[in-house]
């Protein structure tokens, strides 16, 4: 098994037991409970802090996706190579991502089993679509596939992936020409895959290349229902989902609320849902709870430590002395242990030495 699906159990292990977070059952449908029962949501509430400032955006941002395995869209009218420099990020994987996506003038929306970062527009804009497949007359759910393609494809060839696929005909009208980084969906909606290509040939810039400068969404009145399940937090996400949608209406639905606002108010919402998450994380993680479990094998030292410092909610400091130490390959399984305990453990046997702080594991040199 991989390190960063082990690491990702582990993150998870102690705060969503109830959670199963399999590959290949994140939602298709944006009128998937905004829960942590929902695995989406549950993966973007990981534990999760990290130093990303000198590499560009494209870079950090699938980084911190990558750990959790969600998938990422990004709006193709933001510059995807600007450097990001935002110093330490988290405590969880959305929070980072959401810290990064605004160092550049960026949004996020998790919709659909994807995360989209880009212009408030584009976001707002494409979330619309997303949502408004279901709410069509007669709509009935498309098949969920897996759909790739490699670095260089253009949208019409992503778009006859996504065609084949879901066994149906490609569409006789290309998209305008433009190549594309690789990507990977996996138990997607063939509908939602496909209104997440042409989707970036909406709303594009006011000044062509460049990043959009306001905060603000496009004037809109369409309304869609999400159901929510909430919790301590009703009350601000409420407040956040009427702060931008005024005429947005609430109906309880057994657990859950079923709140029928407009797009951009709904982001509003789970941005408020996702931060109280991450406030939570912070205030409630322990070094000292046994209930981990890891294996590795042969893993260099630097890579699991910097993950079990993150599942502390901590950034890892490797002093240069310790670096080639570090290096090493670590061969080891443990059971029942806490955080603390698997750090000595991994320390001991890279023979180096290690300090926690409130904020940072730092490895040093014997």
């Amino acid at each position: 098994m991989k390190l960063f699906a082990i690491l990702t159990s582990l993150v998870l292990w102690g705060s969503f037991t109830h959670c199963s977070l399999a590959v290949g059952q994140d939602p298709s449908s944006g009128l998937e409970s905004v829960s942590l029962a929902n695995p989406f949501f549950a993966k973007l509430s990981a534990t999760s802090r990290a130093i990303v400032d000198g590499k560009p955006l494209r870079s950090a941002v699938a980084e911190l996706a990558d750990r959790v395995e969600i998938p990422i869209v990004l709006d193709r009218h933001i510059d995807p190579s600007a450097d990001v420099k935002v110093g330490q990020i988290g405590p969880t994987v959305y929070a980072g991502i959401q810290q990064v996506a605004a160092s550049r003038g960026c949004v996020t929306m998790p919709i659909a089993g994807v995360l989209l970062v880009g212009r408030p527009e584009w976001v707002d804009g494409t979330s619309e679509a997303i949502l408004s497949l279901s709410a069509a007359p007669g709509y009935s759910v498309s098949a969920k596939i897996d759909v790739q393609w490699p670095a260089a494809t253009t949208p019409s060839e992503a778009i006859a992936r996504i065609a084949t696929a879901s066994g149906t005909t490609p569409p006789a009208t290309g998209l305008p020409h433009d190549l594309w980084p690789a990507a990977k969906w996996k138990a997607i909606s063939a509908d939602v895959a496909s209104t997440l290509v042409t989707a970036q040939f909406h709303h594009p810039p006011r000044r062509q290349g460049s990043e959009s400068n306001s905060t603000a969404s496009p004037a809109t009145t369409k309304r869609f229902a999400i159901p929510y399940r909430l919790d301590a937090n009703r009350t601000s996400v409420i407040a956040a989902i009427r702060g931008v949608d005024r005429q947005s209406k609430l109906k309880n639905v057994g657990k859950e609320i079923e709140i029928t606002a407009t797009a951009s108010a709904h982001r509003a919402g789970i941005e408020a849902f996702l931060t109280s998450q991450a406030a939570k994380q912070a205030a409630n993680v322990s070094l000292d709870k046994a209930n981990l479990t890891l294996t590795l094998q042969n893993t260099a030292a630097h890579e699991v430590l910097s993950k079990l410092a993150a599942a502390a909610g901590r950034a890892c400091q490797i002093e240069p002395a310790a670096e080639g130490q570090c290096r090493q390959l670590i061969t080891m399984s443990m059971q029942n242990a806490s955080l603390r305990q698997l750090v000595h453990e991994i320390a001991k046997q890279a023979g180096v030495d290690i300090e926690w702080t409130d904020d940072t594991l730092v490895v040093s040199a014997q």
